[in-house]
């Protein structure tokens, strides 16, 4: 089996590397040959070398409608892959112009695709107003690399944060909440590791983000807070955050909608939405030990069933391999 992945940038762009770099090396000890080309490296000279391929996987690369149009016809099978709702974007609106050169280039894909697999099942209506060929395989983790840490039952609550640079302001917004929390409770502290240091009036540690030692910053929290932003986009992210502090046994207090809710729930994390909430949320796990072990252990268990890289590897490979999988989802 030959599958050419489509991808946007690099194999380290976190969408990419969720979606589909991590089960390289598993699928190809499952015979499955694989190549990687860029969007920017994308040409018409590709088509040539089109039906070399059993399979074209396209994860959620979009270009100029006519060559889509003749990869599309020249390959023997093809996947359209996408983990957020691309049809829109953060925080300012597409121009109309823009916005229809996307939503045509995405829907092309989703029409013509043999198979349309998404993160979640908000995206997943999306797609099905395209077309009936739709499978939700969900974003998924190493378990083995993110894992709780054994904690003794010190007096240090520690509440964490972790991003990259374009969600800061979110964690921004929470400055009064965070303020509040951190006067009134001497012993709790604030962790943030990002690419770029948040502008906060609370005092926090900072941690710099480098690859590869995101697991061991969070496995130092209690509490991991996931701020997001109530739009179109926010409605279709998954966010990995939101699995990664589970997946270490840590609570979750932060907001949850959309596909959000698909992860988060009153066993594992506390919803909430105004300041209030936020402030009041994060006062009961404080004074609540045990809640916060609770929450964390069913939050683990959670990931283990339905977000192991494992697991949906197996119905990854199966879908590539016969074009249909099952994923067992919550």
């Amino acid at each position: 089996m030959n599958v050419l992945f489509l991808i946007n940038r690099d194999l380290f762009e976190s969408s990419t590397q969720y979606r589909i770099a991590q089960y390289a090396e598993f699928l190809q000890t499952r015979g499955v040959a694989i190549e990687f080309i860029k969007r920017d490296d994308l040409d018409f000279s590709l088509v040539k070398r089109i039906r070399g391929f059993d399979l074209v996987f396209n994860q959620k690369c979009l270009m100029r409608c006519s060559l889509a149009r003749q990869i599309l016809a020249n390959s023997h099978r093809t996947i359209f892959d996408f983990d957020d709702a691309i049809y829109t974007r953060h925080g300012r609106p597409y121009s109309l112009v823009t916005a229809f050169r996307v939503r045509r280039r995405l829907h092309l894909w989703l029409k013509h695709a043999d198979l349309v697999t998404t993160a979640n099942q908000v995206l997943a209506r999306y797609a099905r107003q395209f077309t009936s060929s739709v499978t939700v395989i969900p974003m998924a983790i190493d378990l083995d690399h993110w894992k709780p840490a054994l904690k003794n039952d010190g007096t240090t609550v520690t509440i964490g944060w972790t991003g990259a640079p374009v969600n800061v302001p979110y964690l921004e917004r929470l400055d009064p909440v965070l303020t509040v929390i951190l006067r009134k409770y001497p012993f709790v502290k604030l962790a943030v590791s990002s690419g770029q240091k948040p502008s906060l009036n609370c005092p926090f540690e900072y941690h710099p983000f480098q690859p590869g030692a995101e697991p061991e910053f969070v496995r130092r929290l209690d509490i991991g807070l996931l701020p997001l932003p109530h739009d179109e986009f926010g409605e279709g992210k998954s966010p990995i955050k939101a699995i990664q502090y589970l997946a270490c046994g840590v609570p979750v207090v932060g907001n949850v909608f959309g596909a959000t809710a698909e992860i988060l729930n009153d066993t594992n994390s506390i919803a909430v939405s105004a300041e209030q909430e936020w402030i009041d949320a994060l006062e009961r796990l404080i004074n609540d030990r045990p809640r916060i072990k609770s929450l964390g252990q069913t939050g683990r268990q959670f990931v283990l069933q339905y977000h192991n890289n494992k697991l949906i590897g197996e119905q990854l490979f199966k879908l590539i391999m016969h074009g249909k999988a099952e994923p067992q989802l919550p």
